[in-house]
């Protein structure tokens, strides 16, 4: 097999149902050269024909953000304007991408949407989805683009100093982008999205999605993305900083928290997740509210916490369980991803997320 086609046959593994024309705008050939190369892959026996899919009987979608994650953990407090100690990872991840493996892990099948280039990253991405079963069948790879990049650092303990993204490549995901997977959409069980799409494009999913809408937001210069339009949202996972932007009242204690979250349920939203860093976790809908105090445990990176708690939340829903018991499970979901240093913790599966549950609060 020669380069080419091995990079073609790659291509094609990710997404069989890729067209040849996307192929040539990939690899920078014409159309012609592409189907030569796919009837020589053909004759090789690499290839049968042009794959089917059949879908899965019961799905989600998820839209949203890939990066490659640059972070950095110090060793001790953070000094500002001077070097500091610490370890340096590499990882890929993104909000959108963390929420679909999440959902892989508890054993529910979905589509993840989104973009990335043909650079390094990019391609570390595929191989990643590929060796973790996640189905980026609807998602696209563009020519000569950089995928999204994020780059932090964290105190030890796992809390944020400062965050600086690259993620210019999420403006493709356009509503034009996703008119032509909108049947593919409205016939997922539930669509989970987050504030790194286009504000047009939240606003589109809005007025066009016909199934239950999870939302996480994404840092106070993203958030607002999702207010016009709100009330479509049936669940929206937010954290303090998040919650003056999207509510006008910023979360800092038990009683502020209540307040932001009746003032989002107000809009129209009908649950809300709010987790308070070093205070707390709420879950409130019109009738209840579940405040859940800081547990002490070996927390070691919180970036991946909001992730974790939207796909517990729309397993809870997908498996019609109580009020109570979904809040417990969003809980124990972001406690096992901050007891990772990665964004999404290796170990998760729906029983180590039960196992957590009864762990905190049994």
């Amino acid at each position: 097999m020669t380069d080419r086609e091995e990079q073609i046959l790659s291509w094609i593994k990710q997404n069989p149902m890729i067209s040849q024309n996307e192929l040539a705008e990939l690899a920078g050939i014409t159309r012609s050269g592409v189907a030569a190369h796919i009837s020589n892959l053909m004759k090789k026996g690499y290839l049968r024909g042009k794959g089917y899919i059949v879908t899965p009987p019961s799905y989600v979608t998820v839209i949203g953000g890939i990066n490659m994650d640059i972070f950095g953990v110090a060793d001790e407090n953070v000094v500002d304007k001077s070097s500091n100690a610490g370890h340096v990872y590499y990882a890929v991840g993104g909000l959108g991408r963390n929420i679909a493996l999440n959902l892989r892990k508890l054993g529910i099948q979905n589509y993840f949407i989104s973009v990335y280039g043909d650079d390094n990253n990019g391609e570390q991405f595929k191989a990643d989805a590929l060796a973790n079963d996640m189905d980026i069948t609807y998602s696209k790879q563009f020519a000569d683009t950089n995928s999204s990049t994020y780059l932090y650092v964290n105190q030890p303990g796992g809390d944020r100093v400062v965050g600086l993204d690259d993620m210019s490549i999420n403006d493709r995901i356009t509503p034009e982008f996703l008119e032509d997977r909108e049947d593919m959409i409205n016939n997922s069980t539930a669509v989970v999205i987050d504030s790194n799409l286009p504000q047009q494009t939240i606003e589109w999913l809005y007025e066009h999605c016909q199934r239950p809408m999870f939302a996480k937001a994404v840092s106070v210069t993203k958030a607002g993305r999702l207010l016009k339009g709100i009330g479509h949202l049936n669940t929206l996972v937010l954290n303090a900083v998040e919650s003056k932007t999207l509510s006008g009242i910023e979360a800092t204690d038990k009683h502020t928290a209540i307040q932001a979250a009746q003032r989002i349920i107000d809009k129209g939203v009908n649950n809300v997740f709010l987790y308070i860093d070093e205070v707390g976790m709420l879950y409130q809908d019109e009738r209840h509210q579940l405040f859940y105090p800081e547990q002490k445990i070996n927390q070691r990176n919180t970036n991946g916490a909001g992730a974790a708690a939207t796909a517990a939340l729309v397993w809870a829903h997908k498996n019609e369980m109580s009020f109570e018991d979904s809040g417990q499970l969003a809980n124990a979901a972001a406690y096992l991803s901050m007891e990772s240093i990665q964004a999404v913790n290796e170990n998760l599966t729906h029983r180590t997320l039960e196992l957590k549950r009864h762990e905190l609060f049994e």
